[in-house]
């Protein structure tokens, strides 16, 4: 090899780092805006998720009952009392039967459906996981796995504990629908819509009411709390489901980092 042939042979390698890093640059750059953009979509879904379940929830269970109870009225002439406060008790009865009613249908539907009926067995490791830390014993899962898979601060029972001061908030308020058909001169249906306003404004008093009762049923065992649980205890049997090893394991370690030292500790 001559001296001359050496820069030659020594230039040729120099160039394929720079080619090479360019590439890579260009490559990292690709995938940070696909990033990016995955990011915004999963964004905007979960905003519209959001939008929907709320439209869903307030269409199905405030909405509906109202145009039910109007379509009963119509054929039921009991339903229309004279007394305009007892009419606004049988209303509020009617309704608050009927959103349970759609609810325990709607959980009976789900169940159906082999990847919630998955679902709700996690949900039964999860009761267990947590009964299993809260009677001071080691989370294993031979130990969860005795458990009982009822648990009275669950959510189901959140919602039929809310559902049913719904019932008592909105029976002892004197909202009617005739009461703004007098005041204002409105039409039946913008009344019941104004109703209906003023029950979705009740709404954040009526859950802090239940929120802070479904405390008192998780921390005290009496029988004042036992009947408090009895309904949310009840529907849970078809919200959990006996759960198998993997899935007891999945709960212990999805549980495991947010517990405190002490059960004595826990805030709820």
């Amino acid at each position: 090899v001559t001296p001359a042939e050496e820069p030659v042979k020594e230039e040729a390698p120099q160039e394929e780092p720079a080619e090479q890093n360019t590439s890579d640059s260009a490559d990292t750059t690709k995938k940070k805006k696909e990033k990016d953009e995955s990011s915004i979509w999963i964004g905007i879904f979960m905003v519209f998720s959001v939008v929907l379940g709320l439209v869903l929830g307030v269409g199905l269970f405030i909405l509906l009952p109202t145009f039910i109870y109007g379509g009963a009225a119509k054929l039921l002439p009991f339903l229309n009392h004279e007394n305009p406060a007892v009419h606004s008790l049988i209303k509020s009865i009617f309704e608050g039967v009927l959103k349970i009613i759609l609810i325990v249908g709607y959980m009976s539907l789900m169940i159906l459906m082999k990847d919630i009926r998955r679902t709700f067995q996690f949900h039964g490791a999860e009761h267990k996981t947590i009964f299993c830390y809260e009677n001071g014993l080691e989370l294993t899962i031979e130990n969860v796995r005795k458990q009982k898979r009822f648990h009275p601060r669950c959510g189901t029972s959140f919602i039929f504990l809310t559902l049913a001061i719904s019932i008592l908030v909105y029976t002892l308020l004197p909202i009617n629908s005739e009461m703004f058909i007098a005041a204002f001169g409105v039409t039946q249906f913008i009344a019941d819509m104004l109703r209906v306003c003023c029950k979705i404004i009740f709404l954040p008093f009526i859950v802090g009411i239940s929120y802070e009762l479904i405390r008192v049923a998780g921390k005290y065992d009496n029988v004042f709390t036992r009947i408090l649980s009895a309904p949310g205890l009840a529907i849970q049997r078809l919200t959990t489901r006996e759960p198998e090893d993997e899935m007891i394991e999945i709960a212990i370690a999805a549980v495991t980092p947010v517990l405190p030292e002490k059960p004595e500790d826990a805030q709820w």
